[in-house]
């Protein structure tokens, strides 16, 4: 009989060191897995948080850039005004070599007419090249942006509207009115408001 038991002992005792080792595996395994999630936890958490500094970093670059374009835009917009004032400033000259071309016509005086007329080409080449244009009026359809009204006529055999004479010149830089034409313009109805 003991040799009975003591195989059944035996047998026992392997089946139970037998499922130990696998016991013990499935311990590891299960510890390794109960490991793991905490990390992975902790993994998707420190995810988040990149996705959320990458996030944060993207939209704090593309409003540098934003602000960087605006500050290039009104940089311009300053240097455009700059030369806006500064051209302002020397019609006034444009109008002074104007009268004296006019005087030198009525006085006769060729070699003083030639002399303005000459200054008139070289300073409105140096106004043509900041983009500054004369505005033409006589003959056109008076327009409240461009031209200011000085005076009215009724001529009949002229259209209603149309400037008939130009008593200073007006000017545009890069399509911005700098001074408007000062005209008379003819009126035969009440259309035209000062």
């Amino acid at each position: 009989m003991k040799k009975g038991n003591e195989g059944k002992s035996g047998s026992v005792g392997n089946a139970g060191h037998g499922t130990a080792p696998q016991d013990l595996e499935n311990a590891h395994t299960t510890a390794e897995k109960d490991r793991e999630k905490p990390h992975e936890k902790e993994i998707e958490e420190l995810k988040k948080i990149a996705a959320d500094y990458k996030e944060t970093l993207q939209r704090m670059q593309a409003e540098f850039e934003n602000a960087d374009k605006r500050l290039e835009r009104e940089k311009e917009e300053f240097v455009k005004f700059a030369a806006f004032m500064a051209i302002t400033k020397f019609l006034p000259i444009a109008d002074s070599i104007e009268e004296g071309m006019k005087e030198a016509e009525k006085t006769g005086n060729s070699a003083m007419k030639e002399g303005f007329e000459k200054l008139q080409k070289q300073f409105m080449q140096a106004l043509e090249m900041n983009g500054v244009k004369r505005i033409e009026s006589v003959g056109k359809k008076f327009d409240h942006e461009m031209h200011e009204v000085l005076m009215t006529a009724k001529e009949e055999s002229k259209e209603d509207g149309i400037v008939l004479e130009e008593f200073h010149k007006g000017y545009m830089m890069n399509g911005r009115v700098l001074r408007p034409a000062k005209v008379k313009v003819n009126k035969k109805e009440e259309t035209i408001t000062k």
